[in-house]
């Protein structure tokens, strides 16, 4: 999920440090995000017939049963006042970000991107994957898929002690625009503070090397890109919260933590992911 309002990156002066006294509780908010994510994705791969709300239930009753509650259930406040209904953000088709589980059963073919937190004793973890149920209906949505996916981790590589924090957004546009999309500059990641899961500063998915403030061990970033083969434009949709593009959009994310030897550790690393 995306931090509600873009600041701009070299006016903000504080960022909140994480010492490492309360990164085991961040580290097992990101190994149950991780494994529900996972549990989310075997319904895809196996092709289940199931329902988008279903899907928003089993995550959320394992999320529950980890000791964990659904950070993003009755959080924020979408267009329409009202806070988002649900655990995960299930976004299908020309939904971006942000969908709204419903009785709506997966299609062959259908993009589908999961997008949920955890909250364990006040840390957060925020991860986010895209998929397509089946084969997919256009030979680009797979492409489009693998891309942002890459275009995450190229921004992941772009963590370091004194980068300043433009340095993620310029190794995720240049990944993109090499790979031939686009990236949707409006929506970006953010910051993770205790009991806030987005915080100061947005992190942009197009900026230059030298924007922004400098990074420091401690910093607990989530990292996600949005891209497109098509128009960057979107709308958010009449229920306040489901954001819609024009073309299809892929939507990858991770929290990770900056160590002070510099090591990035990304918490919600999946169990076989490759990084």
């Amino acid at each position: 999920m995306k931090v509600i309002s873009q600041n701009n990156l070299n006016d903000i002066k504080l960022v909140r440090l994480h010492g490492v006294d309360f990164l085991s509780k961040f580290r097992y908010a990101g190994k149950i995000v991780a494994e529900t994510i996972s549990i989310l994705e075997k319904n895809i791969l196996e092709k289940n017939t199931i329902s988008t709300a279903q899907l928003d239930e089993i995550a959320e009753n394992y999320i529950i049963k980890n000791n964990c509650s659904a950070t993003f259930k009755n959080y924020g406040s979408g267009s329409n006042g009202k806070p988002f209904p649900n655990a995960v953000c299930i976004s299908v088709n020309n939904v971006m970000v942000h969908g709204i589980p419903s009785d709506y059963i997966l299609q062959d073919g259908d993009k589908v991107s999961f997008d949920l937190g955890a909250t364990f004793e006040g840390a957060i973890a925020d991860s986010a994957i895209t998929m397509i149920f089946g084969q997919p209906s256009k030979i680009d949505h797979a492409k489009l898929i693998d891309y942002c996916r890459e275009s995450l981790y190229k921004g992941i590589s772009a963590v370091k002690i004194d980068n300043k924090i433009g340095c993620i957004g310029n190794a995720v546009y240049k990944s993109a625009k090499g790979n031939g999309c686009n990236v949707i500059p409006q929506y970006g990641g953010h910051s993770i503070s205790i009991d806030r899961p987005h915080s100061d500063p947005f992190v942009s998915n197009k900026s230059t090397p030298n924007e922004g403030v400098r990074m420091q061990p401690g910093l607990i970033l989530a990292i996600e890109p949005q891209l497109t083969f098509g128009s960057t434009e979107t709308k958010v949709s009449s229920d306040g919260w489901s954001v819609l593009s024009k073309d299809i959009a892929a939507h990858f994310e991770h929290s990770i933590y900056l160590h002070e030897d510099n090591t990035v550790e990304v918490l919600t690393k999946r169990y076989g992911e490759q990084i």
